[in-house]
């Protein structure tokens, strides 16, 4: 959730009075909280160690400071009447993180662990060494190159697609929520599901909808505004033109006023102001921040199209397998299952083994012995997870 620099490890907006003091310990013994490192409207963060693995973590804590507040160590409702608000608000943040742990991708933080303590809910995500784009933008020795921030965004554009097919949105996509770890890789960061969910639940919250200006769509400015892939689409654009142009992008509630007013767009385009980028690739940029979600660029995937046609999709690397292939394979599998299961000998190979090797392109050995039977049976494993990868 927030970078290791050369310094330290960065902090934002303390709120000391209202974190959990350092040393604190959670889930019995395993984290021990170090100190905090931001916070804000719904959640608190801490570096934290964990202490049967013996390294450092980053703990992210439910807190919707609204209608909550600190007893001790517990988080507890302001009164009575905000139980069920707080309890539904937790909820939506396991779901969340739930979410985000399923997402295995090299561009996504890594969620490790979820749990309960405190009367509220906590995740334990990996702490990404390196520095994020904000810095970047503001640092004088440290700007990429055009091909550098292409391949920057057509990663995180890969980790999104993923994110919109698992049916969620980022909704809190900006500079300083992609970390560049010690090899430049980007991973992102913080996701803002549960708030917007949350913010539906009570009308109090409805009026702190979390937005960031200069990167949040209009939809997100207003109550019921309706978010899509798209609304995601626009913060990573208005992200990727705040690194190309060094200049923040305008607030989209003041270019939807001058829109409506028929008035120039007062956040000028990428597309022909910058040298040693594709005109393709700025057009896009641009597209994708069109003030109108309709206009816009509706899909990664569509995006990914555009500025490179390709890059294969992480999302999609299993290949194919034929269905003679599978039913063979089946077949051997079963075959060979039964022979474990009995503890019989296995005199010759089984049946569908040949149909196998000729076409997966190795030859099985023969399996007679209780030794070789337990070699045969991880062949097995290995051979369907070679072919079918993670749908085995």
């Amino acid at each position: 959730m927030i970078a290791a620099t050369p310094d330290g490890i960065k902090s934002a907006l303390p709120q000391e009075h209202e974190a959990l003091a350092q040393g604190t310990v959670l889930l019995e013994d395993q984290f021990t909280v170090l100190r905090q490192i931001s916070s804000g409207g719904f959640g608190i963060t801490y570096l934290a160690q964990d202490n049967y693995l013996e390294r450092k973590v980053v703990i992210k804590e439910c807190f919707p400071q609204v209608f909550c507040r600190r007893d001790g160590k517990r988080v507890v409702p302001r009164s009575q009447s905000y139980l069920t608000k707080h309890r539904t608000v937790v909820d939506m943040f396991i779901r969340e993180a739930r979410s985000i742990a399923k997402m295995r991708h090299p561009n996504i933080v890594g969620v490790h662990r979820i749990f309960e303590d405190n009367d509220t809910a906590y995740m334990a995500l990996d702490l990404i060494e390196g520095h994020d784009l904000l810095d970047v933008i503001n640092s004088k020795h440290d700007k990429l190159t055009p091909d550098q921030v292409k391949d920057i965004l057509v990663k995180v554009l890969d980790a999104i697609e993923l994110v919109h097919q698992r049916d969620l949105l980022h909704r809190d996509i900006s500079p300083d929520n992609i970390l560049l770890d010690k090899w430049g890789n980007p991973v992102l960061i913080d996701f803002g599901a549960a708030r917007e969910e949350a913010s539906r639940e009570t009308r109090m919250l409805s009026t702190m909808l979390i937005v960031k200006d200069g990167y949040s769509p209009q939809e997100f400015y207003f109550s019921g505004g309706i978010q899509s892939p798209a609304s995601d689409l626009y913060a990573l654009a208005a992200t990727f033109y705040h690194v190309i142009s060094g200049e923040a992008p305008t607030n989209s509630q003041t270019r939807m006023a001058d829109f409506a007013g028929k008035n120039p767009d007062p956040c000028p385009p990428l597309a022909g102001r910058f040298d040693g980028y594709e005109p393709e690739f700025l057009a896009a940029i641009d597209k994708a921040m069109h003030v109108l979600p309709q206009k816009r660029i509706q899909s990664a995937r569509a995006w990914l199209d555009i500025i490179a046609p390709k890059t294969p999709s992480k999302i999609e690397r299993v290949k194919p397998v034929s269905k003679k292939l599978e039913r063979t394979l089946a077949q051997l599998v079963n075959e060979t299952n039964d022979y474990v299961r009995n503890s019989q000998p296995i005199p010759v190979v089984p049946a569908a083994a040949d149909a196998v090797a000729e076409q997966a392109g190795s030859a099985p050995p023969e399996v007679q012995t209780p030794l070789l039977r337990k070699v045969w049976r991880s062949f097995v494993v290995w051979l369907r997870r070679r072919l079918f990868g993670s749908r085995v």
